[in-house]
């Protein structure tokens, strides 16, 4: 593998994508973002998680909003990444969506108030990421925080990515480091090449 040309090709990617992303106009961003929320809400992995890990949207990405206030209603525990001072793998912690402060990465995250959860009790993780392909490769802002972190997870805990249909394409180039997503929803489909179960929500895609 050569390291330097596929890390070359992602950053070729990142730029392709977020323009993808940006170019959407906000009403559909909104109406696809409300999409995907219900068809991940219709999963059985999210159905059957007791907590969810969200992140906090920002700029043009998923709106993970209608998410938490989804996870809340039916009674689901929500943690919010921050952060680690001590690795490259983000710590969890539960809060309300409101008391959410701008963290180094200059993104909202859990403040350190908040208390913190031992990462082996998240069930299913909601992953952010600039592009992704029908293998669960995803690419990220380059900061390898989620990377990091989706390795620790307990065996069993869903890893599902967020996506507009624009942020799809053939192949994300990958390196060691990089660590593949048991299902991709879109506001379409979804895309589960891990096999995990899928609903019979129309349009819903078994990788």
């Amino acid at each position: 593998m050569n390291t330097s040309s596929d890390s070359a090709a992602k950053d070729t990617l990142r730029e392709r994508m977020r323009a993808a992303r940006s170019g959407l106009a906000p009403a559909a961003r909104e109406a696809a973002s409300r999409a995907i929320a219900s068809r991940l809400a219709a999963l059985p992995a999210w159905a059957a998680a007791r907590t969810v890990a969200l992140y906090p949207s920002t700029g043009s990405e998923v709106d993970t909003w209608e998410l938490a206030r989804l996870a809340l209603a039916a009674g689901k525990r929500v943690a919010w990444p921050r952060i680690s001072t001590s690795g490259r793998a983000l710590e969890f912690a539960c809060c309300a969506p409101a008391e959410l402060v701008p963290g180094p990465a200059r993104v909202l995250e859990a403040p350190p108030s908040a208390p913190g959860l031992p990462i082996d009790v998240l069930d299913l993780v909601v992953v952010p990421g600039l592009a992704f392909d029908p293998t669960g490769r995803r690419l990220g802002r380059g900061r390898g925080h989620y990377d990091a972190t989706l390795v620790l997870l307990r065996p069993g805990a869903a890893r599902i990515g967020l996506a507009f249909e624009a942020q799809l394409v053939d192949r994300v180039p990958t390196e060691p480091h990089d660590v593949p997503l048991d299902a991709v929803v879109t506001e379409t489909r979804v895309l589960a090449p891990a096999g995990i179960p899928v609903s019979t929500h129309p349009g819903s895609t078994p990788g």
